[in-house]
């Protein structure tokens, strides 16, 4: 194949052809590490996404007639494809996202795990079927849907779209993918690796853009249901628009997730957890734990251990020797997490590490980049307006609560419901944890990242939507469930 970083002018895929696009938006993309702009995509036209989508219209009926065996097949080619070239794929993500190549390396791996989840679909589709009475029986049958829709973040620019393609592709449904215009480089590496699997044309198609090209995808008449994972506001918008088009949706919203550390807990471990969740992916992550809840009697010491690790992380440009920690994805991202770390210090917050105009660290990247450091906050009031929103950049606010019910309390008293975590050496207290928490996603001593075998679920507007997403969920959300009562 061409090398993913070689793959520097995105483009749209439409019904099996690779095109700049003829549209006059030209999207700037930049290198986080540095603050340059390194290329330019093109956003679809409403002429072109209405291509994709016809594109996709037009080959559903065979790819859906399709064995599923047939199908996975294809996914096995995609798989390899991914696979066999994950490094230079890692390195483009790297590159475009900012991400450490570590990270990047771990993003192609869960992308390969999804589409492992997909293959096996053939061993979870069967009909189920009885006997009613005398010469009538009765089955279930699953049908796919039609034409799908896929719009990723940029958190994740190929574990994302491979999840949906994977899912989708292998129920009969054909889909049309819009990744996020921050880093569309990767997306559009991946989907060069998806070509060379030999899909057959319009079965899969990609369009970039900003939010007009989403909403002309969820308004389109022949798209059947849509699946986007965004911050909660777009997510509610989108859940919104295609339930009452009547489309089937499921919208993956944003967090505030909670990070409670006991009196009893292992305080190195909960250290090195809370360190991990928060700044790994320089805390673009849905999953990211932002607001640490502690018993009073381990908050100084384990502030202490959260300062002396954040002090040992590098902060630079993903593919240099040495980084731990990248950017965030661009230049409005760093101003939102400034402004948000100068408005806790303003209301009366400590910042017992302080973020604000860090220099990076390693020789790729130039103060221009889009860093923001560590960020450790202290003394915060839990009903500061910065509480109540979503982070996802490398702040972290440490409360010190009396007991176990207010550190619950504070845990709860959020919109959101995506993930909590709780660090103790009581079984006791981890059960009372995960029975009281209010989210869909619990750690117990870890982060709760979930194995792409079991379904994710988040609570609260973290989650619009009847089917969650990984596990078998998928099989669900992309089929149609028929009952088919038969006499002979």
């Amino acid at each position: 194949m061409n090398n993913p970083q070689d793959v520097t002018q995105p483009q749209h895929w439409i019904d099996g052809e690779f095109v700049t696009g003829s549209g006059s938006d030209a999207i700037d993309v930049f290198d986080p590490a540095t603050g340059k702009v390194v290329t330019q995509v093109t956003a679809a036209t409403d002429a072109e996404v209405d291509a994709a989508v016809a594109a996709a219209a037009a080959a559903f009926d065979e790819w859906s007639q399709l064995s599923i065996t047939r199908r996975v097949q294809y996914l096995h080619a995609m798989r390899h494809n991914v696979v066999s070239n994950g490094e230079r794929l890692a390195r483009t993500i790297s590159l475009d996202q900012g991400k450490t190549l570590e990270e990047a390396r771990g993003e192609v791996m869960r992308a390969a795990e999804f589409i492992d989840t997909a293959i096996a679909a053939p061993m979870l589709a069967h009909s189920r079927s009885g006997h009613v009475a005398g010469p009538i029986e009765a089955r279930n049958v699953r049908e796919p849907l039609g034409v799908c829709v896929a719009v990723t973040p940029f958190n994740f620019p190929v574990m994302n779209p491979s999840q949906f393609s994977a899912w989708a592709l292998v129920t009969g449904n054909t889909l049309v993918v819009k990744p996020s215009e921050q880093d569309p480089v990767a997306s559009t590496a991946l989907f060069h690796l998806f070509a060379e699997a030999g899909l057959p044309n319009g079965v899969l198609n990609l369009v970039h853009g900003r939010a007009e090209v989403s909403k002309r995808l969820v308004d389109h008449p022949d798209v059947a249901a849509v699946s986007c994972i965004t911050s909660t506001p777009t997510a509610r918008a989108i859940h919104e628009r295609a339930s009452a088009l009547g489309k089937r949706v499921q919208a993956n919203g944003g967090a505030k997730n909670p990070i409670l550390v006991a009196g009893d807990a292992d305080l190195a471990l909960a250290a090195e957890g809370i360190v991990t969740s928060a700044f790994g992916m320089a805390g673009q992550r849905c999953l990211a734990g932002t607001r640490i809840v502690v018993l009073d009697e381990v908050y100084d010491e384990l502030v202490d251990r959260v300062a002396a690790l954040t002090d040992a992380l590098v902060v630079g440009a993903g593919l240099d020797e040495g980084t731990t920690m990248g950017p965030v994805v661009s230049a409005a991202s760093r101003s939102r997490l400034e402004d948000l770390i100068t408005q806790a210090v303003d209301a009366g917050a400590t910042a017992v590490r302080d973020g604000r105009g860090v220099a990076p660290m390693t020789p790729s990247a130039t103060s221009d980049g889009f860093f923001v450091g560590p960020t450790v906050l202290a003394d915060l009031a839990p009903t500061h307006p910065a509480e109540f929103q979503e982070t996802f950049g490398p702040v972290i606010a440490m409360h010190r609560v009396g007991d176990l019910d207010q550190a619950i309390a504070l845990a709860n008293d959020t919109e959101f419901g995506n993930a909590s975590t709780i660090f103790t050496r009581s079984g006791t207290v981890a059960r009372r944890f995960e029975r009281a928490s209010r989210a869909g996603n619990i750690g117990i001593n870890t982060f709760p990242a979930p194995p792409a075998n079991f379904v994710m679920g988040g609570l609260g507007t973290s989650f619009f939507g009847e089917t969650h997403v990984c596990g078998d969920a998928p099989l669900r959300f992309y089929t149609e469930e028929k009952l088919v009562v038969a006499r002979w």
